[in-house]
């Protein structure tokens, strides 16, 4: 799959020159020789551009994918999708292989980080003692649910995405210390302070669980580390 630099068919390319036919003839040739199968495309149905306007412009389709009987046994219901180019004059083409894959829902997870704030603990109490009817084994289904949409809406609106808060956060302190003639400078920066503090704790209490490295010892802190594995993980 790449860049081959040929034009096969006539559909296959938009310019006032036609394409060369023995030059196709011959790529055409050696495709059947190796038992190749062209994947198509779907969207853009070129994807290489001079960048040139009105009779001057041309489009290709140089770019393409094959596969032999072999590989589309393994993957017969994959799609190439040309898409648009913005950087460069070809266009990228994206090769899927289970076009009818969809993501499922996400499981909730508890994070232990989560305990070490006090509002954790006080929605996990409280809802244990909330009363609901039925079984014992009824019982507890619904408390553990009750703990777990509330959880996941104080984690959405306490912690959030942690990296964005964190940037925000040292921007608003910047333009505080630069800032001197306002009178709350002082209390600002505290707060701010300690919000950036309870946040990168978080944020690295948080990362090993998530990579789920167990040959580092407890005691490391290389966020950057954890983090990079959990993004490789998803």
């Amino acid at each position: 799959m790449g860049d081959l630099n040929f034009v096969l068919h006539d559909h296959e390319k938009f310019s006032q020159h036609p394409i060369d036919s023995s030059e196709a003839n011959i790529f055409l040739e050696k495709i059947e020789e190796a038992n190749l199968t062209d994947l198509g495309y779907t969207k853009c149905p070129f994807t290489w551009t001079n960048r040139r306007t009105c009779i001057h412009l041309t489009e290709q389709r140089l770019d393409r994918g094959l596969a032999n009987e072999t590989w589309l046994e393994i993957h017969p219901n994959n799609t190439i999708s040309n898409l648009p180019a913005i950087g460069s004059d070809h266009n990228p083409i994206l090769l899927n292989t289970n076009p009818n894959w969809k993501q499922g829902h996400i499981p909730f997870k508890f994070f232990g980080p989560w305990l070490d704030h006090k509002d954790c603990k006080s929605i996990i109490a409280e809802c244990w003692k909330t009363h609901h009817k039925g079984p014992l084994s009824i019982k507890i289904a619904r408390k553990l649910r009750d703990i777990k949409v509330k959880l996941k809406k104080w984690n959405k609106e306490i912690y959030g995405n942690i990296k964005t808060n964190l940037e925000d956060s040292i921007q608003h302190l910047d333009r505080i210390t630069k800032n001197q003639f306002n009178i709350n400078r002082g209390k600002d920066t505290r707060m701010l302070k300690s919000k950036l503090n309870i946040g990168r704790t978080f944020r690295n209490a948080s990362g090993r669980p998530k990579a789920e490295i167990k040959l580092i010892k407890l005691g490391d802190k290389n966020t950057s580390f954890f983090h990079l594995s959990a993004k490789k993980r998803y």
